[in-house]
């Protein structure tokens, strides 16, 4: 009977065509062992000569100073994504001053994901802060905070800290690095240079970790051209931070980069509680921008809400978005009442809005009780670039008399420093008329 008669030949076929099928799965989601072929062969991306470099660098502890432009997020994102694919149950933290930062770089990684063919084979699911693979491994996103209570606790095979400058020493220090330590894991951390005063600057001059600098002029999509005209535009101390990746000496700074990390909470702008609304208009010009920003007091604590930067040399337009501004939030105002500022404030209070006048010296005043604020940890900040270099930029020098003079360097502005020292000040003349007796 055909039933009766052994299929010997045909079983021998049909396990070779399941040898054959399994051996082209895994042809087909192999996962190279080098990283460089990994980034060309599976994601189909061919990094440059500096971050070959960094993509072969074997190293456990690596030290990226990049300037801004330069792909540095996008070559830790393809390292990331190479060692969950490459390792079997591999954790990868991908840690960030902010949520929003640290999802920026999971979003890199899922950008390579989906235009993989292998990796969408790896991929079991995607959610918003994770990415988890067939393959056991796991890739986490999440923000530094100020104290890292969200990540304290946790293990990982590789931590990659991006804006490391910016992120708070002990979170790095004290919950960062213990997380590799049963491990003996992989610890990266990238940034734009920032002081010196931070575990990135003496892990950058540490000769037992792997370090790389990229000035913008390693980058080949960044023109020469482009390099000299931000050279000119953003005054030497900035331009040699962020375009050339050196670590800049602040000393002359009266906001050192310290303070301003030791403010910075992980919050998105516009996020306003119950507390009262108080803002700092810097008016411009022909030559310089008008700059808004707002705060909220919340007990004894202001924390920034809002900030606005534009260029306008009508005083009519500028009025107008102040005023569109305020019948959103609703705020208390300060402005330096000098030249324009009378008519500009008459113009504002004809809007109903309570217009608080600041006179020259006043300014210098509201600068200091800013600062004051700030080092009682009573001054919140939300990751803000353009308020930061603003701040960084506020040089001083002491008069014969004691005096503070205020000024900021060719190329630099201190525009939205000067508004956010206008709405503290705003603050607190609000009930007691007396500003130096509201910041104690």
């Amino acid at each position: 009977m055909r039933g009766s008669v052994p299929l010997r030949g045909g079983q021998a076929l049909y396990r070779r065509l399941v040898e054959l099928r399994r051996e082209r799965e895994a042809a087909a989601t192999r996962v190279p062992e080098d990283a460089v072929e990994f980034a060309v062969s599976v994601l189909n991306w061919r990094p440059f000569a500096y971050q070959e470099e960094l993509l072969s660098d074997p190293s456990k502890r690596i030290c990226v100073c990049a300037a801004r432009q330069t792909g540095k997020s996008t070559t830790v994102a393809v390292k990331a994504l190479h060692l969950a694919l490459s390792r079997k149950g591999a954790r990868v933290l991908l840690v960030a001053p902010t949520l929003r930062q640290s999802l920026n770089l999971l979003e890199k990684i899922s950008e390579f994901v989906r235009g993989s063919e292998t990796c969408l084979k790896l991929l079991r699911a995607k959610r918003r802060s994770e990415i988890s693979f067939r393959n056991g491994s796991r890739i986490v996103a999440l923000p530094s905070g100020t104290l890292g209570s969200t990540i304290r606790g946790l293990t990982a095979d590789l931590v990659i800290v991006d804006e490391a400058a910016f992120v708070p020493e002990p979170v790095i220090t004290d919950v960062l690095m213990p997380q590799i330590a049963t491990t003996d894991g992989h610890f990266w951390m990238v940034s734009t240079p920032w002081d010196r005063n931070h575990v990135f600057y003496r892990c950058f001059t540490d000769p037992g970790w792997s370090v790389k600098r990229w000035p913008a002029t390693a980058c080949p999509l960044i023109r020469p051209s482009f390099i000299e005209e931000q050279r000119r535009l953003m005054g030497e101390e900035a331009f040699r931070r962020e375009m050339l990746a050196e670590f800049v000496d602040d000393a002359s700074s009266f906001f050192p980069s310290e303070l301003i990390r030791s403010c910075i909470e992980d919050y998105q702008p516009g996020e306003v509680g119950r507390g009262r609304l108080y803002a700092g208009f810097d008016w411009g010009g022909r030559a310089d921008p008008n700059a808004l920003a707002v705060v909220e007091a919340d007990g004894g604590t202001l924390r920034l809400v809002h900030t606005e930067l534009w260029m306008s040399e009508s005083y009519t337009y500028s009025v107008g978005r102040v005023v569109n501004l305020y019948r959103q939030m609703g705020f208390d105002l300060a402005l330096e009442e000098i030249g324009a500022g009378i008519p500009i404030r008459e113009q504002l209070e004809s809007y109903g809005i309570r217009v608080i006048g600041v006179g020259p010296d006043e300014v210098e005043r509201a600068m200091i009780a800013t600062k004051v604020l700030m080092e009682g940890g009573r001054l919140r900040i939300y990751l803000d670039d353009a308020l930061i270099s603003s701040l960084q930029a506020v040089k001083f020098e002491r008069t014969r008399r004691g005096r503070l003079v205020f000024h900021h360097p060719h190329g630099t502005r201190d525009d939205l420093a000067r508004a956010l020292a206008l709405a503290c000040y705003a603050s607190t003349v609000d009930s007691t008329g007396s500003f130096a007796a509201a910041i104690g």
